[in-house]
């Protein structure tokens, strides 16, 4: 037996036809509907079709941000040639040169170290980041100022890396020849030295030779460093109260003394060999004799 079908207020007999209102052509759906898709999971979303209003204000604001890439896009490439040419250039040229960009280069000037030394890349990088303020946004007004209030011509940047500029076209590498302090003649007469790194050796000498160069400070602070790793290579240590360049060069002169003793003493077999290595053997003339 048929059940009714119950359609609002009323009841749909068995065999009468369900109408629910007038249908929509194919194809034609009523502006507002929203149509029902379902989803891989299952799940069913009412979406509705975008109006033409919501889509042009869309379109207007993808058109002002495309507007204002292009307006933007030259300013963004004058600051990134800004930084290449501002700092960039000038930290690998001094880097790569040792301070000697071309126009010290032309002049003969260099950019060293406060103690002497050749600068790296974070003198170089101190030296373009504060050149940048102080020499084109100020127009070199702060620098020139700074220059002038000091005996080396420091900037700003200078006192911040720790650098200045010096003038080394003309100047002259003499090595001071060594010499041996009276009044430690007796002390290393005495003393064993043992043999020493090559390094610590050729850093001692550079340090004897330019010690003039360094402000006091500096000049007492590596000489103490070094005096205390020349120290670990002597016995016994030098006299209570020795300063540190003294003790230096009676070591380095005293090292080089021996040195040129064992080799006088071995020169005679060594020219007795190489007379030697000359003769032909088993009594064969020497064709060019």
């Amino acid at each position: 037996m048929s059940t009714p079908v119950s359609l609002g207020d009323r009841h749909l007999g068995p065999g009468e036809p369900c109408s629910l209102g007038s249908a929509a052509p194919s194809g034609s759906y009523p502006r507002g509907v929203a149509d029902e898709i379902l989803t891989g999971e299952g799940v069913a979303l009412q979406i509705s079709a975008a109006s033409v209003i919501t889509r042009a204000g869309a379109w207007l604001l993808d058109a002002v941000a495309t507007g204002l890439v292009l307006v933007g896009l030259p300013a963004l490439l004058i600051y990134v040639l800004m930084a290449v040419v501002f700092l960039v250039v000038p930290i690998t040229v001094e880097t790569l040169t040792h301070g000697r960009s071309l126009g010290k280069a032309v002049f003969g000037l260099q950019v060293i170290r406060d103690d002497g030394g050749p600068i790296r890349l974070r003198h170089a990088a101190v030296r373009a980041l504060v050149g940048f303020f102080e020499l084109w946004l100020l127009l070199g007004g702060l620098a020139f100022v700074t220059s002038m209030l000091n005996d080396r011509g420091k900037r700003v940047g200078d006192y911040l890396a720790g650098t200045y500029v010096a003038r080394m076209r003309g100047v002259r590498s003499t090595v001071a020849p060594l010499g041996l302090p009276f009044e430690l003649a007796g002390w290393v007469a005495v003393t064993d030295i043992r043999p020493l790194p090559d390094g610590l050796a050729m850093r001692a000498r550079q340090f004897l030779s330019r010690a003039h160069q360094f402000p006091p400070a500096v000049r007492h602070r590596l000489g103490l460093r070094l005096a205390a790793q020349l120290e670990l290579f002597v016995a016994p240590a030098p006299p209570f109260g020795t300063y540190p360049e003294p003790f230096i060069a009676a070591v380095l002169f005293e090292r080089r003394r021996r040195e040129q003793a064992a080799f006088d003493r071995t020169r005679p077999r060594l020219m007795v060999q190489l007379a030697g290595i000359e003769t032909l053997p088993y009594g064969i003339p020497d064709p060019e004799s």
